[in-house]
Formats: C-alpha cells, structure tokens, sequence
C-alpha cells in the first residue's frame, strides 16, 4: 500500500476495474453515518409510514442525479471538480472546488465529534474512563492514516465494514422492536407533523452533498452501468438503513442515535462497532474527496500532501465546542451550493455538449485549452450557478412549504438548457 501521490490525470483503461459493488460498498459505507441517524430521527416528525415512504420512494427518486453523475465519472475519467472544467471553464472550476473542500471539511468535522463523544461515552460507561478530547484526536488520526493511501486504501475497508455495519443495523432495529413493540413504533404520532416538502429537502441536500465526490470514485469503475448502478444501490440501500435505524431509536428512546439504548441492554462492543466504522468509513471518505477537490486548484501536488494537513484541521474543527449545534444550518448552506451546480453539470454533460467531452483538454491550463472559454471563465453557467443559490434560499426562507431543493433543480435545469444552448449557437 503506498500513499497516494496521483495528479491529476486521466485514470487509464487498466485502471478501472473496480467492479459495481466496490463502488456500492463505498457509497454504502458513506451513507452509514451518524448524520443519517439524526436525519431519520428529523424525519420520523412525519409519522412512521411517511417516513418509511421518504427513505425509500424519496432517496431513490433523489439520488438519481447521482446515478448520472457516475456515468459522467466513468466517461471522463477525472475527479468531479475537475470535470467541472467542461461547464464552468478551467479556473471557474475553482469555485466550486473550493466550496466543495470546505463543505467536506465540514461534514467530516462533524462526524468526528459525533464519533468521539460516542467513544467517550460508551468507554466510560463500561469502564469509567473520559477523556472527550483524547477520542476526538484518536478518531481524527485513524481517519487520516487510511485516507492518505488513497483509493485502494478505502476500498478495502469498506469491504470489511458492509457486512458488519448491516449486521450490527439489523441487530439493532430486532432489539428495538422486541423491547419497545412494533405497534408503538408505526402508530407513532407527532404533536406537529413535518411537511412531505421539507422532508424532501432533508434527504435532498444529504444526497446532493455527495454529488460533487461521485466521479471521484466512478472514475475508477469498470462499466458505465457498474459506476452508475453502484452508486444508486450503495447510496439508498446506506441511507436507507441508518436513517431507519435513526427514526426508531427517535421514537423507542426520544434519540435517533442508539448507543444509550445499546448500552443500556449491555451491548457496549456492538454500539462501539457501529459508532466506529460508520464514522471512519464516512470519514475517509469526506477527507479524500475533499483532498482531490484543492487538487484540482493546485493541479501539481501530490494529493497525500493535501490530505494530511486537511485531516490535520478536521481534528482541530471537531474540538470546537457545539459544533454539531450548527448542523441543520450546514445541510441548507450545502443544498444551496451543490443542487444548482449538480443540476447546470447534468445538462450541460447530456443535453448541451451531449455526452461530447474531450478529457485531455479538460487537463489543459492555458488558453489552448477547449474549457478555457474567457479567461479560463464560463461566465454565463457561473451566473446562473450564483443565480440557484438565490433561488434556493428563497425558497428555504421565503416559501419553506414548497421546499427548496426540487423547485431549484428544476429551474436551473430550465434556465442553463436556455443558456447553454444560446451559448453553444454563438460559438
């Protein structure tokens, strides 16, 4: 295993060959966090069966996008951010490249706090040890040592974790319903129902954070089917579990997260292992997409030297205090980012250039370059892209019934077909 020290290049046909369920196992594993836990407690406000319908019906429906973008990861063969290059031009990449990194920062960070106060909480009940910030360090650590040997490096452990994270899920979910009665739990009622809209909004922006670390992975697929059918499987069957398990342990213990209930029973190494490779598994794969998004701005370095210091300053974000107070802040800012962008690539990818995309000059940093369009800018998308995020904030301040993310999907994916296409008869 060495560390990852590959630019940014075109993956060769030798190297995809990763098969359908590498992919799945990874998206699986990168649903199967905590924050899945606490979005299936959010969503249990909309009373059991509308719950189960949303993280079925709703999280296939919305994952779609992502299921193309796997077909546009395998076709390019370059890392999402640097795909971008294709619709907002070579530097207007950057942009997006960045925010991504941060965002992923972001999520990471707040994983690992959850991670080590479980740690925390569940060594000191079986053994009376705490130490808050020790956990947190131990997480940050473990997560950086797996990440900086890349690709590889992820895809093994997520092979050793699937079977046990869907082991230790159903486990969970027999407990909970042997103690607590499944009548109980599907007759539950609440005091002031969530709205179906805003409901979808909560999944939407869960998956369409990950939307911009797809080609990440996919490049390395062995089939277009096999990149875009693992993702869609990996992502709703991962979401799907966790925020199931989330949304009961909500209604059986009054916390979607199930450690107390788990320790309580005297399953403190089951809570652990569920604790531990739900958030490394997450977390390696937050931190290497982040990685790979700044590589696309700093184009000639390696990316492990990206990855250390990145999960270096995960470690000191997740000491801050209250961070994870802040979280359903952070999904809104990262819907407003990310589901305008992911809809401007889509069509731009299939309808306008329709699927007519030349990797090697996307690789390109000069004028020479086909994506340079003025500048290295492609000010008509970057436009309509800052336009989305107004759309979509709109929505989620000013007309919260409707929801914010499928309206604003559908109207940039409108406006940039206009705009695309004008854009494509002058040149």
């Amino acid at each position: 295993m060495k560390l990852e020290k590959e630019r940014l290049t075109i993956v060769s046909p030798e190297e995809q060959r990763t098969k359908w369920f590498d992919i799945a196992f990874i998206w699986f594993c990168a649903n199967v966090a905590v924050p899945r836990l606490m979005i299936g407690g959010s969503l249990m406000e909309m009373g059991f069966w509308k719950m189960l319908l949303m993280i079925t019906v709703g999280n296939l429906i919305i994952f779609l996008p992502l299921l193309a973008l796997g077909d546009i990861g395998y076709r390019v063969k370059i890392p999402t951010m640097a795909a971008t290059r294709f619709t907002f031009g070579v530097k207007g990449s950057y942009l997006p490249s960045i925010a991504n990194g941060i965002q992923l920062l972001g999520w990471a960070a707040n994983v690992t706090v959850i991670c080590g106060s479980s740690i925390d909480a569940i060594v000191a009940a079986m053994t009376g040890f705490e130490c808050l910030p020790l956990w947190i360090i131990v997480t940050a650590v473990a997560q950086l040592i797996i990440t900086a040997f890349g690709f590889r490096s992820i895809t093994w452990l997520q092979r050793i974790s699937v079977p046990l994270l869907i082991l230790l899920s159903i486990v969970t979910v027999v407990i909970v319903f042997k103690n607590f009665g499944a009548s109980q739990i599907t007759s539950y009622s609440p005091a002031a129902p969530l709205g179906v809209m805003i409901g979808v909004d909560i999944i939407a922006a869960n998956a369409f954070a990950w939307g911009p670390m797809v080609c990440d992975y996919t490049r390395y697929a062995k089939s277009g089917k096999g990149a875009g059918f693992g993702t869609l499987i990996g992502s709703l069957l991962g979401a799907a579990c966790f925020m199931f398990v989330g949304a009961i342990s909500y209604v059986a213990t009054g916390s979607p997260n199930p450690v107390d209930f788990l320790l309580s029973q005297g399953l403190g190494i089951p809570a652990l292992l569920i604790i531990v490779l739900s958030s490394l598994t997450t977390n390696v794969v937050n931190l290497y997409s982040s990685g790979i998004s700044f590589v696309n701005v700093f184009s000639k370095t390696e990316p492990w030297k990206i990855i250390v210091p990145l999960g270096i300053i995960v470690g000191l974000i997740a000491i801050i205090p209250n961070l994870i107070g802040h979280f359903i802040t952070f999904l809104t800012i990262v819907g407003a980012i990310f589901v305008p962008l992911i809809a401007i690539m889509l069509v731009d990818f299939y309808i306008v250039k329709k699927k007519k995309v030349q990797a090697e000059d996307l690789l390109v940093e000069d004028s020479s370059s086909k994506y340079w369009f003025k500048g290295g800018f492609n000010w008509p998308a970057l436009i309509v892209w800052f336009i989305g995020i107004a759309i979509y904030n709109v929505f989620s301040y000013a007309w919260t019934a409707i929801g914010a993310c499928v309206p604003t999907f559908i109207i940039i994916c409108i406006l940039y077909l206009i705009v695309g296409n004008a854009g494509k008869k002058e040149a």
